[in-house]
């Protein structure tokens, strides 16, 4: 059955970008957030991980090699009409660093590789877009996020007090530079990790697929 695949987040998605934000996040950004990003800010890259797309074979050399596919423009209007949004994200460019300024994955497909997906699809991105390392913040509460950070080689380089609406600190996390051995040596652990969390989980689900209404 088909994996996954990542595609560009567009306009045409702000609908079920908005449901989602509010059931993922207390401070949830706005749609006019959205549509500027997407259609004036040049620094902003956004993707989104998609379920299903008739014509990709998770079998695929790309598969295989990065555990993901970003289509192309021409196909990425077909995913867009006839998938699901299971997660998306961007990332700001300034200079050489890659600032992560959201990521967030539906809360039914939590665990199953989607936000490693995604955030490896973010930086391998940001590394062909000129990006040298990257940064984000993060709730200080947040321990899942925060691990899934760690493992992409992300550490706590200091600390924003009350930095979010409701208080809460904001922990400030960077990588090492990404083309270090031992940084793509990381990265291409994760991509192994990523692909088969997938094929398990999607998998499991070929007879009895939960598919989300995110309109």
């Amino acid at each position: 059955m088909p994996l996954p695949v990542v595609t560009p987040l567009t306009v045409d998605d702000l609908d079920a970008i908005m449901a989602l934000e509010r059931v993922c996040f207390k401070d949830p950004w706005t749609r006019r957030m959205y549509l500027a990003d997407l259609t004036q800010n040049e620094l902003a890259t956004y993707l989104a991980v998609r379920f299903p797309v008739s014509d990709y074979s998770p079998r695929s050399a790309a598969a295989r090699d990065f555990g993901f596919r970003i289509l192309t423009p021409d196909h990425s209007s077909l995913a867009t009409r006839h998938s699901s949004l299971l997660a998306y994200g961007g990332f700001w460019l300034m200079a050489d660093e890659a600032h992560i300024a959201t990521i967030a994955s539906h809360p039914d497909w939590r665990g199953c590789g989607l936000g490693l997906t995604l955030m490896l699809a973010l930086l391998d991105v940001a590394q062909a877009a000129g990006a040298c390392l990257s940064t984000l913040e993060v709730r200080a509460g947040n321990i899942p996020a925060q691990r899934l950070y760690e493992k992409l080689g992300f550490e706590i380089a200091g600390q924003r007090r009350h930095y979010y609406r409701d208080g809460e600190d904001g922990l400030i996390m960077t990588t090492p530079p990404l083309t270090a051995p031992e940084m793509q040596a990381r990265l291409a652990a994760a991509r192994t990790d990523a692909l088969l969390r997938l094929e398990e989980r999607f998998d499991e689900t070929t007879d009895n697929r939960r598919l989300m209404t995110t309109t």
